[in-house]
C-alpha cells in the first residue's frame, strides 16, 4: 500500500487521508467495471450487452445519493465511515452472488455509499483553489494502480476475486483519518446561472457518450484486436497515466469543447482500426483530452456558483446519470458484436457535448467583453 499512498500524497498532500483513500475506493471499483463484463458475460452464460446494466445499477444508485447527499447533508465523519462501511459490505456480498439479478441488488447498495463519497471528496475539494484539479487526479492515479491488478484478478479467479478485492479496499480506507473543515450544506440556495444549466447538460450527454463506448473497452479489445485481460489493463493504467498528467495542467480557458472533441476521436478509433498499438495510443489519447477537458468545466461551474462546492454534487450527478444510461445505449448500439456502431454513437453524444459546452464557452467570452454579469444571467 505504500506506492498508492505516495502516489496520491504526491496529487493532493494537504487533503486528509481518509478523503483521499474514500475517493481511490470509488475509483478502483469504477474502474474494475470494464474488466468484470466481458468475466460475468462468460461466467453467467449472458449476453455481454446484457451485462452492462449492472453498471447501470450500480451507477443508477450512485448519482442518486451524490444528488441528495449535496442537498440534505454535511460532510460528518460518522457518515463518511458509514458509507465505505456500506461499500464494503456490500461489495462483499457480490463477490458471493452466483445470480445476475441478486448480484444487481448489491451493486445498488454499494452505488449508495459510492455517491456519498464522492460528494464528500469534491465538496472538499472547493477548499482550496487547485482543489478541483488535485480530486479529478485521484480517479487517473488509482486506475494507474489498479489496472493491472484488476486484470490480474479477473484472469486469476474472476469476478469473485474482484469484488472481494474491492471490500477489502474499502476497509483499509475506512481505517484513515479525515478532516473537511467547515463545509456548508447548499440545500436549495443555487445560482440562478443559465449557463451552468447548460454545462450540468453537456455533462451529461458527454458521459452518456464515453460510457456508453469506455464500458466495453475491454470487449473491444478481445474482439476487434485481440487482445486479453492482462493486455488490456496495461493500456487502461497508461489511459490513467495520461489522465494523471492531464490533471496536473490546467486547460487554457475556451478550450473545453476542444478537448472533449479530441476525446470522440480517440473513442471512434478504439473500436474502428484493428490494431494494438491503435488502441493503446487512442486510450492514451482519451485520458489525457477527457482529463483536461473536465476540471475546466467544472471551474467553469464554480465561477457563476454562490459558492464554490455549489454545483459540485450536481455537476457529479450530472455525470453519473451519464453513466447509467450511457451503458444501455452502449448495449443497443453493440447489438451483437458491432463495436464500429458503437463507437460512432458514441462519438456522435461527444460531439454533441462539446457543443453544448462551446456554446457556454463562446457565451461567457462574449458577455465578459460586453460586461455581462450573474445577476444580468439569472
Amino acid at each position: 500500500m505504500t506506492l498508492p499512498t505516495r502516489l496520491i500524497q504526491s496529487v493532493r498532500p494537504h487533503a486528509s487521508a481518509g478523503v483521499m483513500a474514500g475517493a481511490a475506493v470509488v475509483a478502483a471499483t469504477f474502474a474494475a467495471t470494464p474488466f468484470l463484463l466481458p468475466d460475468l458475460s462468460a461466467r453467467l452464460g449472458m449476453d455481454i450487452g446484457d451485462t452492462g446494466f449492472l453498471s447501470t445499477a450500480q451507477v443508477g444508485s450512485f448519482a442518486l445519493s451524490t444528488f441528495l447527499a449535496g442537498r440534505l447533508l454535511r460532510p460528518r465523519r460518522r457518515l463518511h465511515y458509514g458509507s465505505l462501511g456500506l461499500i464494503a459490505v456490500a461489495t462483499a456480498a457480490s463477490a458471493l452472488m452466483t445470480t445476475f439479478p441478486l448480484l444487481l441488488v448489491t451493486r445498488v447498495v454499494s452505488g449508495l455509499g459510492m455517491g456519498t463519497i464522492t460528494w464528500i471528496a469534491w465538496a472538499d475539494a472547493t477548499r482550496s483553489p487547485r482543489g478541483v484539479g488535485d480530486v479529478a487526479a485521484i480517479a487517473p492515479v488509482t486506475a494507474t494502480i489498479a489496472s493491472p491488478l484488476l486484470g490480474w484478478l479477473t484472469g486469476a479467479g474472476g469476478y469473485p476475486w474482484v469484488f472481494g478485492s474491492l471490500a477489502a479496499l474499502a476497509v483499509i480506507a475506512s481505517l484513515a483519518p479525515v478532516d473537511f473543515g467547515d463545509l456548508p450544506r447548499i440545500g436549495r440556495n443555487v445560482s440562478g446561472s443559465r449557463s451552468n444549466r447548460f454545462l450540468l447538460v453537456g455533462l451529461l450527454v458527454l458521459s452518456v457518450g464515453g460510457s456508453s463506448v469506455f464500458i466495453f473497452t475491454a470487449a473491444a479489445a478481445e474482439a476487434v484486436h485481440d487482445l486479453g485481460p492482462v493486455t488490456v489493463s496495461w493500456a487502461l493504467s497508461l489511459n490513467a497515466i495520461c489522465g494523471v498528467i492531464a490533471t496536473r495542467r490546467a486547460a487554457r480557458p475556451g478550450s473545453a469543447a476542444i478537448w472533449i472533441g479530441l476525446t470522440a476521436v480517440s473513442a471512434i478509433a478504439v473500436s474502428v482500426i484493428a490494431s494494438p498499438l491503435v488502441f493503446f495510443i487512442a486510450l492514451a489519447v482519451w485520458g489525457f483530452a477527457f482529463w483536461m477537458a473536465i476540471p475546466e468545466v467544472l471551474r467553469m461551474l464554480t465561477e457563476r456558483s454562490l459558492t464554490p462546492s455549489e454545483r459540485m454534487g450536481d455537476a457529479q450527478a450530472a455525470m453519473a446519470v451519464g453513466r447509467v444510461f450511457g451503458p444501455v445505449v452502449g448495449a443497443f448500439a453493440l447489438g451483437a458484436g458491432l463495436f464500429t456502431r458503437l463507437s460512432l454513437v458514441g462519438a456522435v453524444l461527444m460531439v454533441c457535448a462539446a457543443g453544448v459546452i462551446g456554446g457556454v464557452e463562446l457565451y461567457r467570452i462574449r458577455s465578459a467583453q460586453g460586461g455581462t454579469t450573474i445577476s444580468r444571467e439569472r
